[in-house]
């Protein structure tokens, strides 16, 4: 893990649009847990998330800023293909919103190196849960899971989460889901890191709902979503 962080393999990518009150703090707080690039992605926000980034001026943190893209998928494939071009061995991805702690950065990233494609901080295995989330968005995950591990053969328990750790292997894999630009994107990743037998592995974490800013999760995204998982089904 030392030598790791060392070279600076780790990359953490961060999606966001209108996260200005959190990603400040949540940036100095990875940086207190782990060393690497943080790759900041950022939707053309209308509260001045990309001026409060640049405000730190560290030369680890990169700030992009889309002006014509929208969508959490795509700026994921974005930060990943970025980590890529970093010479990142592993790229982290994670909330905005401190739903994702960052002490669990060091459990998750070690369990990447040990040999794991694809880490899941998980709210679905022993020692995982929810904090504070209303019973409609509980049943919701617990929902879309359920149709994930049912329709698409998947072991993972957590299909859902995007706090993960993918390895170069894997993100060369799941940039090729280049027509999944929401929410979708993260069963399009798992499809094909399974697809690909790649090591996967859970590790559990304690998800927070957020406190500051409002989830960018609606009715449309949600059938998107399943629109998307049936296709998959279907195609397989």
């Amino acid at each position: 893990m030392e030598n790791l962080q060392r070279t600076k393999l780790i990359s953490i990518v961060i999606p966001t649009y209108n996260e200005r009150d959190n990603v400040v703090s949540l940036v100095k707080e990875i940086l207190s847990k782990v060393q690497g690039n943080i790759i900041v992605v950022d939707d053309d926000s209308q509260d001045k998330t990309a001026e409060a980034v640049m405000s730190l001026n560290l030369s680890n943190v990169k700030i992009f800023v889309r002006k014509n893209e929208r969508g959490l998928g795509s700026a994921l494939r974005f930060g990943l293909l970025k980590a890529l071009e970093l010479g990142s061995s592993y790229a982290v991805t994670m909330d905005a919103d401190f739903s994702h702690d960052p002490t669990y950065l060091k459990p998750l990233i070690e369990k990447a190196v040990e040999g794991y494609d694809l880490v899941i901080g998980s709210r679905y295995v022993k020692g995982g849960r929810i904090e504070n989330w209303p019973l409609s968005r509980r049943l919701i995950s617990k929902g879309a899971n359920f149709m994930v591990r049912l329709l698409l053969k998947s072991s993972i328990h957590d299909n859902t989460s995007n706090y993960r750790v993918y390895s170069r292997q894997a993100i060369e894999k799941v940039l090729e889901c280049d027509s999944a630009d929401g929410y979708e994107f993260q069963i399009c990743a798992v499809y094909q890191v399974l697809k690909n037998r790649l090591k996967v592995a859970e590790v559990p974490i304690v998800f927070k709902d957020r406190e500051r800013g409002q989830s960018k999760l609606n009715f449309k995204e949600i059938v998107k979503w399943l629109n998307y998982v049936l296709k998959l089904y279907l195609s397989s």
